[in-house]
């Protein structure tokens, strides 16, 4: 896990350095705090898990953070229907969809080769090549579902 946060590091340290940023302590806090939390989370979460802990990062800086996360692949956007947009770390993750509760906010990740094989077939059907794709279905989780009954 050292070797591939060091690893992790490195390649932010580079993104930012082509861009003609630093990579500052903030910075730092952000992507060592996403290292070691690997659930889905807004940009206010994280506002709110430094102000507990009382680490100096403006709200400011994570915003741009999360920006310069996105756009260098580390981040990929979550629950996009939402009045929030959420995120993953996802650095060198293996593709998958979600699964969003629309009550409790939940996000369930599932992979299923016969839907990446559809996907693919449609491209192909409409001569399209695929960059990246995302599939996200709303409803309601098992958990809120059983709630409702009682």
């Amino acid at each position: 896990m050292k070797a591939e946060a060091e690893s992790l590091r490195a390649r932010f340290k580079e993104y930012l350095s082509l861009k003609g940023l630093s990579f500052t302590p903030q910075r730092s806090i952000i992507l060592e705090h996403l290292i070691q939390d690997s659930s889905h989370f807004n940009a206010e979460d994280l506002i709110t898990v430094f102000r507990k802990k009382k680490i100096p990062v403006s709200r400011a800086t994570v915003y741009r953070t999360i920006s310069h996360l996105v756009d260098a692949g580390f981040l990929l956007p979550v629950a996009l229907e939402s009045s929030q947009a959420y995120y993953e770390f996802a650095p060198d993750s293996a593709h998958h969809e979600h699964l969003v509760c629309e009550k409790c906010g939940r996000i369930i990740e599932f992979t299923d080769p016969m839907l990446e094989n559809r996907i693919e077939s449609i491209a192909s059907l409409h001569g399209f090549k695929i960059s990246r794709h995302a599939v996200q279905i709303s409803g309601i989780c098992r958990r809120c579902c059983g709630r409702q009954k009682t």
